[in-house]
């Protein structure tokens, strides 16, 4: 075992992280650990590295198309997002320790420092010590007044959201931001919210260890959207990272990426665009029973 990540014997594991912090210094906020501390990634990684076997995902890729099974007590290090922390904190662990990693920069997060849905509802929430929300899909307003009720409303919001294609997480932003108080925060030089710029992607690809993929545009479930707004999604994911990091590749992972999230019309898109292997966050042990659009991702907390 890795701490709670265990090395297969006769198959891969595949991990994916966020981000990686100094310190945790929020009270709500990464309640879920969304970034880890620098020092835990690095135990991670030194346990994993004395006892198993470093892949990339395009060392993956190539296994499954030679229908050669994975090494035995092999691993493989992703990121989703595009976080700074990414290139400013974890990348020089994974150089000290020569650990490949692969990076899934969400486009529109690195052209305009943009955040998701949930960290810009948790950043207000932050900031109100206490308060009620009236959610669009309930008939009665929730309180809250301690960190433990804020967590427990912030799961329901979760929970409603990332299961239901009805929910405009753009206007959720909006009503729950006015119902407590606050204009929506929608960028943020915060450590938990700084993404990358083209310059650090271009840079961070550029160097041998690490490989850059797609993680969307708009970072929607993909499965939720019309077979037009997929489309353009993918477009601009792909398009601005070849035009603005030079990146043409392979390689790319699903928004949320349980089983619900993708479905066949998005996977024959991804394909239709020169994309090879795309790995889902559904927990697991990797063989070649699971293709390359179906791999299983443990995320790490």
């Amino acid at each position: 075992m890795i701490g709670d990540y265990e090395l297969y014997e006769d198959g891969l594991l595949i991990l994916l992280f966020h981000g990686v912090i100094e310190r945790q210094t929020s009270d709500v906020r990464n309640y879920n650990r969304k970034h880890i501390e620098k020092d835990y990634f690095a135990s991670i990684l030194k346990k994993l590295k004395k006892e198993g076997i470093p892949l990339s995902m395009t060392d993956v890729l190539e296994f499954y198309e030679e229908g050669k099974p994975y090494p035995g007590r092999s691993f493989a290090v992703t990121f989703d997002d595009g976080f700074e922390n990414n290139i400013s904190i974890a990348a020089p662990v994974l150089c000290d320790l020569q650990v490949p990693a692969t990076f899934y920069v969400t486009s529109g997060f690195i052209e305009f420092n943009g955040m998701s849905w949930i960290d810009s509802i948790e950043s207000v929430m932050e900031l109100v010590p206490c308060g009620r929300i009236k959610l669009p899909w309930s008939d009665y307003a929730i309180s809250f007044s301690s960190r433990e009720s804020k967590i427990d409303l912030l799961q329901k919001i979760r929970s409603a959201v990332k299961t239901s294609p009805d929910v405009d997480t753009h206007a959720l932003v909006q009503d729950i931001s006015a119902q407590l108080g606050y204009e929506p925060v929608i960028a943020s030089d915060h450590p938990l919210d700084l993404k990358m710029t083209w310059a650090q992607v271009n840079e961070l690809a550029s160097q041998s260890l690490f490989e850059v993929g797609g993680h969307s545009h708009s970072h929607q479930i993909l499965s939720f959207l019309s077979e037009q707004d997929l489309k353009t999604d993918l477009d601009l994911s792909l398009g601005l990272l070849k035009e603005k990091a030079g990146i043409e590749n392979v390689h790319y992972a699903y928004p949320e990426g349980l089983a619900h999230c993708y479905n066949p019309l998005v996977i024959s898109e991804l394909k239709n665009r020169g994309i090879r292997c795309c790995p889902s966050a559904i927990a697991g042990r990797n063989t070649l029973e699971y293709d390359l659009f179906n791999l299983r991702r443990t995320i790490v907390l």
